[in-house]
């Protein structure tokens, strides 16, 4: 009796490979992939020092089974811990697929459908385009496909909530119309976490963690870098620099979170894996809909661009995965890269083989180049040593940009001044979506800071200036951007153009008026009667806001424009400008107007 429940018992256990795949045993094609990756260390050992790479873990999956699952090199450089398969790093925009996911179990249950209006689902959300507006789906946002460029720096670093940045979208200029081409975007991927908000009451994190980290036993896998920290095996984030690797702070990109916040293991992310390639069963329970599941694997839209290799032609993306044919087979993977961490998690559905590679680097191609080598293994196929592709396709890359910067150096017009002396161009610069970019002297020099990344500034040509060194690591340095200052038709400093999207104009900021010009006590010294050809004028206050009265006529309101000047509200070319004594009283005003500009004195 005892044994025959014994054996039931087990059979149990083997209807499904993704259950408990330490009591059941190998299947022949995972017993072989153990065997082909004998040696592999090796070559990873090789790899983390020819890319300089501090750290990397790496997890295999076929037929259900964790075949291989090692750490190489090191979480934390300065105090030499090293890589284990617990160790947690930033997945990025791995997290992508976690979202889609999440919104695919709503699917399931009816409370949502792919291709539903995001504006049905949160009814105030605005875009630039008042027809994407009206039009955007829940399968747009996820496929890349809203019109949008990506306008990272607009989130990044930056102190927004998710409510504000939703705000803000309207003011975000498009780069094509709504379906006409893929363009990667987190933003949208931030509405859809933010739809689901909308629609269950129930913040993304939680989302996440009750409909996918709680049912695959995904115990250390977090949201923000906070959190990570109080892992007892966390991974450091890195940076190479003028050919030395430095350590970064970790960046919190929480306000992100659908589209890269979350940090895993090898080990938690084998089991999220296992459930993809088991049509999204886990231990045995339908997680999600198989059918539903597919649709996140087919291709929604064609990625634009010459291939990069001959082994894969034509890529496409799908609900939260990049699609290819990679030599001859169906393959599912997604790059991932935040601040000092890139990772890869790829997968051949037909085959049953799942790779997982992270690593604590700042855009590295090495998860991807060894994730390839991984497989032509796994697969038996003769190696095209893409390693050593990689580090030969590094090599160029330096040369490329070497080269490019003396061709830019050529573009430079030397001799030229600065239309004002260089205090002129101290300000705070505004832009409705990205937010305020404030200019100060720091040492002599001018500096900027945009969402509390301070740079440097150097004269270019003209009103040009040159990012030429940035306060800290960014996961993108700006160093070489070229900004521009604009002078208004009085020839004052007006507007500052940076170029956040190569796909749209430079984005304009425009000058913020000094605080202090809105206070009462700075109004308030400009208030009194003056005389103009016997007509008595009147600067008054009315509501905190400067007027000017003028018998017989409406009321004129008086909007700072720049030191003791305002302009006319609502009257273009009309503009009132203070002279003051050197003790601070107003000696005269002058009336500039399109026609002409005529003075009024103080009435004694």
């Amino acid at each position: 009796m005892m044994s025959r429940w014994f054996v039931c018992f087990f059979a149990a256990l083997h209807v499904h490979a993704s259950m408990f795949d330490w009591f059941s045993p190998l299947s022949e094609k995972a017993k072989r992939a153990q065997v082909v990756m004998e040696g592999f260390d090796a070559i990873a050992e090789k790899a983390i020092k020819d890319y300089q790479v501090p750290g990397l873990a790496i997890g295999i999956i076929v037929d259900g089974h964790l075949v291989y699952a090692k750490g190489f090199g090191f979480r934390d450089v300065e105090k030499k811990l090293p890589v284990s398969n617990d160790t947690l790093f930033a997945i990025g925009s791995c997290t992508k697929a976690f979202t889609a996911f999440t919104l695919g179990t709503l699917v399931d249950e009816g409370e949502l459908h792919w291709d539903e209006k995001v504006i049905d689902v949160f009814p105030e959300f605005r875009l630039h385009d008042p027809y994407a507006t009206q039009n955007l789906t829940i399968r747009d946002l996820l496929t890349h496909r809203s019109g949008m460029p990506r306008h990272d720096f607009m989130w990044y670093n930056s102190s927004f909530s998710r409510f504000d940045v939703m705000r803000r979208l309207r003011y975000l200029e498009p780069s094509c119309n709504l379906r006409e081409r893929y363009q990667y975007n987190n933003l949208m991927y931030l509405v859809a976490g933010y739809a689901a908000e909308q629609l269950t009451g129930k913040d993304w994190e939680e989302l996440v963690r009750t409909r996918i980290l709680q049912r695959l036993d995904m115990k250390n896998t977090n949201f923000s870098v906070e959190e990570m920290q109080k892992s007892s095996d966390f991974a450091v984030p890195y940076v190479e620099k003028n050919g030395h690797l430095e350590r970064m702070a970790f960046r919190d990109i929480s306000l992100i979170g659908p589209a890269g916040s979350m940090n895993s293991c090898v080990h938690d992310l084998s089991h999220w894996v296992q459930m993809q390639l088991d049509d999204g069963v886990y231990k045995t329970i339908s997680q999600i809909n198989p059918a539903i599941l597919q649709e996140m694997h087919t291709p929604q839209v064609i990625i634009p661009g010459a291939p990069e290799t001959k082994e894969s032609l034509i890529y496409a993306y799908g609900l939260g995965w990049s699609i290819a044919s990679y030599r001859g087979r169906y393959f599912l993977s997604h790059d991932a890269g935040t601040d000092g961490f890139t990772a890869t998690i790829g997968m051949l559905p037909q085959e049953g083989i799942g790779v997982i590679v992270l690593s604590n680097r700042n855009l590295t191609s090495l998860p991807r180049f060894i994730s390839l080598q991984a497989i032509d293994r796994l697969l038996e196929l003769p190696s095209l040593d893409w390693l050593k592709q990689g580090v030969e396709g590094i090599s160029k890359e330096k040369q490329s940009s070497k080269e490019s910067k003396q061709k830019e150096n050529l573009l430079c017009k030397k001799g030229t001044d600065l239309s004002h002396p260089v205090d002129h161009f101290i300000g705070k610069y505004e832009h409705p979506g990205y937010g305020t970019v404030s200019v100060d002297l720091v040492e002599g020099r001018l500096c900027s800071t945009f969402n509390g990344i301070s740079s440097f500034l150097e004269h270019w040509h003209y009103d040009v200036f040159s990012i030429v060194e940035e306060t800290q690591h960014t996961f993108f340095s700006r160093a070489g951007t070229k900004v521009t200052f604009r002078n208004n038709m009085k020839g004052d400093v007006d507007e500052l153009m940076i170029p956040f999207e190569p796909s749209i104009p430079d984005i304009i900021f425009k000058r913020k008026n000094e605080d202090s010009h809105s206070q009462l006590s700075y109004f308030r010294q400009f208030v009194g009667l003056y005389e103009i050809y016997g007509y008595t004028v009147e600067i008054a206050l009315r509501k905190s806001t400067l007027c000017a009265i003028i018998p017989g006529q409406p009321l004129y309101e008086l909007v700072p424009s720049s030191e003791n000047e305002f302009t006319v509200k609502s009257m273009t070319g009309y503009n009132v400008r203070f002279v003051l004594h050197p003790d601070g009283r107003v000696e005269e005003i002058l009336l500039v107007q399109p026609y002409g500009a005529f003075t009024a004195k103080p009435k004694r």
